[in-house]
């Protein structure tokens, strides 16, 4: 029975410097929890939280068809405001596995969230597995899941990130302690870090589409990008223990309301979340420099949505601290850090375009383009990037280009103490779309005071003569 449980978790442990017991996983239970949400209304129609990557997806929607209709599936059918209920149910199935008479049992306590979701529908996740075949299916797609596991150490750079976190965090784990990765192909989004019991840690990451394929000449570039996920869940568990000794000085000089615009994390959770993407700046401009602006960026647009406005303004001190610091050590630059937060809290005001949501217009004759900003931008930005794509009564029409709008061909000017640009768009479209600070742009709009322009999508139309 030992053997059995060992093989359907389907493990892979390797050692690191300082810490033996690191384990890939992909459990039986897990991947249960993630096909049952995939097949929710829910699961289908949202765009992130379920990576729907085939043919692997494909073959979870063809076999499982027979029971779309399951109660199990009205049940946990969440949505993106009961996130917490869904990562619950989700990760929370880590702490089950099957009996000898093919029920899930759990095996020890655990539970990611305040509400028991997994737990509550076990009666009913049982059943689902007995009418479905589920574990017919886990069998048969053990291949699949044999070959990620695989690729996963080298693809995700597990080896350089670790070596990397123990060195500025000082300090090794014990070898009996256990670090887990657990994945699933299914994982699209809402990422966690979890400490499973007093000895034992766990990732809950995504992957990428590349290792999920089995791609093995992917650009450098996808996958330091796709370390990300793993690695800035992964320096929780280094970072959290230091912030924690400096709780008192974080409630000091970090002001949540300034530097945090609803993020929903609170207290220290918030400058958690600042530093842990800070320090995978540091990292990748340690470790990949010549890659370092296309992979950090991106990410920055990312958290100025998700709240953290200051996010790219942050890192660069944190990355400036690291790079003078002689120790190498990131606890002594925690206290020069916080007060300079403290300092900037003047200049740590979100930028927007004003009346972003309202239609744009553009002269007919001359392609003059006008853009209004709540805040004095950048004077010192000579070019930047957007996307130009045609729409028609609102609807898209095709890919958007990216464009470079400059002080030469497009005659960039900028107005009223920089709290305006005025360009001209060579474009025939009636009707388009601009996006700024989004995606793989590398020229991005900066305030004045260095501050990411919210990514932000603009609707123009061509004014009537």
């Amino acid at each position: 029975m030992k053997y059995l449980i060992i093989t359907l978790a389907l493990l892979l442990t390797f050692g690191l410097k300082g810490q033996k017991n690191v384990t890939i996983e992909l459990p039986e239970s897990y991947e249960l929890s993630n096909i049952v949400l995939a097949l929710t209304q829910y699961g289908q129609t949202d765009r992130w939280d379920v990576q729907k990557i085939p043919p692997y997806y494909d073959r979870v929607m063809e076999y499982f068809e027979p029971v779309k209709d399951h109660p199990l599936l009205d049940s946990v059918n969440y949505s993106r405001k009961k996130w917490e209920k869904f990562l619950g149910f989700r990760t929370d199935a880590y702490a089950f596995s099957f009996d000898d008479e093919n029920q899930l049992k759990r095996d020890f306590e655990f539970q990611s969230f305040s509400y028991p979701e997994f737990d509550k529908n076990i009666h009913l996740v049982n059943d689902f597995v007995e009418e479905s075949n589920f574990r017919k299916f886990y069998r048969d797609n053990r291949g699949f899941y044999d070959q990620i596991i695989a690729n996963y150490k080298e693809y995700y750079f597990v080896n350089r990130s670790k070596a990397y976190l123990e060195k500025i965090a000082g300090k090794t784990f014990e070898d009996q302690v256990k670090y887990k990765i657990v994945i699933s192909p299914l994982v699209g989004g809402q990422n966690c870090h979890r400490d499973i019991d007093s000895l034992t840690t766990a990732d809950f990451p995504n992957i990428s589409k590349e290792l999920i394929l089995g791609d093995k000449n992917v650009d450098m570039t996808t996958r330091i990008i796709a370390n990300h996920s793993l690695f800035t869940e992964m320096d929780h568990g280094y970072l959290n223990p230091i912030s924690d000794t400096f709780e008192k000085q974080i409630e000091k000089y970090y002001n949540k309301t300034i530097w945090d615009k609803e993020s929903g994390y609170m207290g220290i959770d918030s400058f958690n979340e600042y530093i842990t993407w800070a320090v995978y700046d540091a990292f990748v401009k340690e470790e990949f420099p010549e890659y370092a602006d296309a992979v950090t960026l991106p990410y920055h647009y990312v958290n100025v949505q998700r709240g953290f406005i200051a996010s790219e303004f942050f890192a660069k001190k944190v990355v400036e601290l690291m790079q003078k610091n002689k120790s190498g050590k990131i606890e002594d630059i925690y206290l020069p850090l916080l007060k300079w937060c403290k300092e900037q809290e003047g200049k740590v005001v979100q930028p927007a375009v004003k009346n972003g949501d309202k239609t744009q217009s553009i002269s007919l004759a001359d392609n003059a383009v006008q853009i209004e900003f709540t805040q004095p931008m950048d004077e010192n930005i000579k070019t930047f990037q957007a996307y130009l794509t045609e729409t028609k009564d609102g609807v898209v029409q095709g890919n958007g280009a990216l464009i470079e709008i400059d002080i030469t061909e497009s005659k960039l000017n900028w107005k009223d103490n920089g709290t305006t640009a005025q360009f001209f768009l060579n474009t025939e479209f009636q009707e388009f779309n601009l996006t700024l600070n989004y995606g793989n742009i590398l020229k991005p709009i900066r305030s004045g005071n260095q501050i990411l322009l919210k990514p932000v999508t603009l609707y123009f139309k061509r004014a009537e003569q």
